[in-house]
């Protein structure tokens, strides 16, 4: 998909980059039912929509430092299992987080 293309993209980036340090940070966030919740976290708890002078408009999630594509792979992977899925007209297993 999307996100694996883009991160695919930003790691062969920086390894093209050996002049540089970078820092990769990931969160993973739902929004459903106008209720946003972090995916990297067991609590099924509604996060608040901050909003700071300085940073702008921010969730207060888990963020977590990546250092390759596979690690990154790895965190979506243990996110998705946290969505949200109910059944459509459709399909019976869709995903209503976007």
């Amino acid at each position: 998909g999307l996100v694996h293309m883009a991160a695919r993209d930003i790691f062969s980036q920086i390894l093209q980059r050996q002049d540089r340090m970078f820092l990769v940070r990931v969160s993973f966030l739902e929004i459903y039912n106008e209720e946003v919740r972090d995916l990297l976290v067991e609590s099924n708890n509604s996060l608040q929509i901050r909003e700071d002078p300085r940073r702008g408009v921010f969730v207060q999630s888990v963020e977590e430092i990546v250092t390759n594509f596979e690690g990154l792979l790895e965190i979506l992977s243990r996110g998705d299992k946290s969505r949200t899925f109910a059944a459509t007209g459709m399909n019976e297993r869709s995903s209503r987080s976007h």
